[in-house]
């Protein structure tokens, strides 16, 4: 699309052509008259610094011939410097009229005829001047001539000043006369600039006044086709844009913004901010448009979709045009509709096709998933239809027979031939009553496949009726051999594991009445040799016998911690109302002595009541607080802290839980010698201890014992601590214990 330039007025392009030339023409000529001005001024100047150096250098010879004299009167020496400075201003007076007149040959060649004159008169001087001060030069006969011949000189001197003088007189007087002609021109050139520019204003402003009145014609006309433009685009859903390719530069219509769902300009037009209201799945395509427009400098009929700011999805048609102005810019020119109506009437109409289709391809996928389910589900499916005793067997029904799909007839009669001979009377009374009731629960029953194995199957089914109103049962049959086979592995290994516990009671009476009946007898003979026989006995013998009685003390410590958590490991769930305060009163009770021994200070806060077994809560608490009392540093009184709150299972990270469960966190701490946190779940360990049983008292049973009452009320427990720092002991309760 190229631009149809108008064509200009000749009589204007005459003028304005006439009066550029006239207009360089007194130019050119304004700045000839001005170099030609300051030439003049600066030949002007250049004699008068000629001629004012001419007059310096003879003031500096006259002065120069004076000082001489005064000295051969005077024979004062100040007269003599002042000679010699006189001879210096002399030669750098030559030096700066040598450099004025380096252009001027004439008046070069008379500088140097004077030099050569003043040097000779000054050499004359000094080579038959004697300037002894003892000679009397005034009566001297060759020192009065020397000073004739001098004068002479000097009077030579002064003429050729004298002419040099009067040439660069003779230059000044033509230079003012030249610059005198200039100045009387100065004026007229100017006024006439002045009246050319005038007349060329007048003009230009009588054109522009024209040009501005087509203008406002033309606007007027320019805003009625701009209102039917955007009245159009209102009416007909489509907003129009510009491209500079040139600029690289949009500009869109208002109503283009309108179908993007936001107020005109209340953004920039660029394409990162047009991209940021194009459906996801449409930015390749618009992408490529963009594309198109600067490659091709074209955009065909390209179709996307964007999402407005309320959320609403609109589908859009763009398509563009090049236009190329007078001077070349390139802009591409847009128009984007919105097509979301046309669009939702054309998926309209191809709604119930497509639909049709659809379900078409639903059912298919489903009828494929459907029988892929089945073999890895290892079922199948039927259906009876309950007016004709239709039955309608799935592929997979077949196969759990032993038998390729369609093999054999879908009968009542084909089916009960396939049933176990000792199943077959309660399979053949469950199928009279589901056609009676019209359900049938869940049947577990035995068939024989085509290969002569046995299978456990289980079938269950649920009546519907169909579009037409038949009555029908739909029902699933699935091998169940695997599962039947698992059960019966679990009822032999539940009868072991029944085996094992009465093996573990019978060694719980031994440890209890067995084990601990010579240990007594052990005791009390020990006891009598410390009452009777201790006083004869040597030392090493009392040594001996003290050694006999603390392992049998610490077999007896060892024999009760290992019925203690024996019954905690296999306590039966007698759950009832534990108020824990009077659960933690009772096992202070218990520790009073020992805690009054080791001087410790207990705090607590209020404690919950639970559903839990009282005596393995006050068994909990009494290993917890004993201990800290054990664990506690030398000539420190321990101070154990209780304290309890509710939490809810996420907010606990220890607890790797992320349900809503309540707990009761109660953390009992103390500041006793701590442990490596290392060791944290290596102290829940049976038999595991931290310390040398020289150190510290103990069988390494009592916090085993704690994690498994912990465990039998569905709780957690953990441990923190560091080395002399203390330790802090957390269990979690759930609020409600099931």
């Amino acid at each position: 699309m190229k631009y149809n330039r108008q064509k200009s007025s000749v009589y204007h392009k005459i003028i304005f052509t006439i009066s550029l030339f006239i207009l360089l023409f007194i130019s050119v000529l304004t700045v000839k008259h001005i170099n030609n001005i300051s030439n003049s001024t600066k030949v002007l100047m250049h004699t008068y610094e000629v001629n004012l150096e001419l007059e310096h250098l003879y003031s500096y010879i006259k002065d120069s011939d004076n000082n001489f004299r005064s000295y051969i009167i005077s024979k004062d020496n100040f007269y003599l410097v002042m000679y010699q400075n006189d001879i210096k201003n002399v030669n750098s007076s030559f030096s700066i009229l040598k450099e004025l007149n380096s252009k001027d040959l004439g008046q070069q060649r008379n500088l140097e005829t004077l030099y050569k004159m003043v040097n000779n008169r000054y050499e004359y001087i000094a080579n038959n001047s004697n300037l002894n001060k003892n000679v009397d030069l005034t009566r001297n006969y060759d020192f009065k001539m020397v000073l004739k011949e001098s004068g002479k000189r000097l009077a030579d001197i002064r003429i050729l000043l004298n002419d040099m003088v009067h040439n660069e007189k003779t230059n000044l007087k033509l230079q003012n006369s030249v610059y005198d002609r200039q100045i009387y021109l100065t004026p007229i050139i100017t006024l006439s600039i002045l009246f050319i520019t005038f007349l060329l204003l007048i003009f230009t402003y009588i054109q522009t006044t024209n040009d501005i009145e087509k203008l406002q014609t033309t606007n007027v006309k320019l805003n009625k086709s701009h209102f039917l433009s955007s009245q159009a685009e209102i009416l007909s859903e489509f907003g129009t844009w510009e491209w500079d390719l040139n600029n690289d530069k949009l500009i869109y219509s208002n109503n283009l913004y309108h179908i993007l769902g936001v107020d005109p300009q209340s953004f920039e037009a660029t394409k990162e901010n047009f991209m940021k209201f194009v459906h996801p799945e449409d930015v390749e395509i618009v992408d490529t448009m963009f594309k198109k427009i600067t490659e091709d400098e074209d955009l065909p009929h390209t179709y996307f979709r964007i999402i407005r700011p309320n959320g609403k999805i609109r589908n859009l048609r763009s398509v563009g045009k090049l236009f190329t102005d007078n001077v070349g810019n390139k802009t591409v020119l847009g128009v984007t509709n919105d097509i979301t109506d046309e669009h939702n009437k054309n998926e309209l109409l191809k709604s119930n096709y497509e639909d049709l289709i659809a379900i078409n391809n639903q059912l298919k996928i489903f009828e494929e998933s459907s029988k892929q389910a089945e073999i890895l589900g290892k079922y199948g499916s039927w259906i009876l239809n309950y007016d004709t005793l239709h039955l309608t067997y799935s592929d997979n029904r077949y196969r759990l027979l032993g038998y390729e799909p369609r093999a054999f007839e879908a009968t009542i009669d084909n089916i009960f031939s396939f049933i176990h001979p000792d199943d077959k009377k309660a399979v053949d009374k469950a199928f009279k009553k589901a056609l009676t009731t019209k359900k049938m629960l869940s049947m577990n029953y035995r068939v024989i496949t085509k290969d002569g194995r046995i299978r456990n199957f289980k079938t269950i089914a649920k009546s519907y009726i169909d579009l037409s109103g038949s009555h029908s049962m739909i029902g699933t049959t699935r091998d169940v051999t695997e599962d039947y086979n698992k059960s019966l592995q679990l009822k032999e290994r539940n009868i072991e594991l029944e085996k094992h516990v009465k093996e573990l009671n019978e060694f719980n009476q031994v440890a209890s009445h067995d084990l601990q009946e010579p240990l007594r007898k052990i005791q009390t003979f020990i006891s009598r040799i410390n009452n009777k026989e201790k006083e004869n006995m040597s030392d090493a013998g009392k040594e001996y016998l003290s050694r006999i009685e603390i392992a049998s003390d610490r077999m007896r410590v060892l024999i009760d911690d290992l019925l203690q958590y024996s019954k905690a490991n296999r306590s039966e769930k007698k759950l009832e109302t534990t108020d824990l305060n009077q659960i933690l009163s009772e096992s202070l009770s218990e520790l009073s002595q020992n805690i009054e021994d080791k001087k410790a200070t207990v705090n607590h806060s209020s404690l919950p009541t639970i559903n839990g077994i009282p005596f393995q809560m006050q068994q909990l608490f009494s290993n917890l607080l004993s201990n800290s009392l054990k664990y506690s540093k030398a000539d420190v009184p321990p101070i154990i802290n209780i304290d309890c709150s509710e939490i809810i299972a996420k907010n606990e990270s220890v607890l790797n839980d992320n349900s809503s469960k309540k707990y009761y966190k109660i953390s009992i701490s103390d500041n006793g010698i701590g442990f490596e946190q290392k060791h944290s779940k290596q102290i829940f360990l049976l038999f595991n201890r931290l310390h040398g049983k020289t150190e510290y008292q103990g069988t390494g049973v009592g916090l085993a014992i704690c994690e498994k009452i912990v465990e039998k009320h569905n709780g957690f427990i953990f441990a923190t601590s560091n080395p002399n720092e203390g330790a802090t002991f957390t269990f979690y309760l759930p609020v409600t214990i099931t």
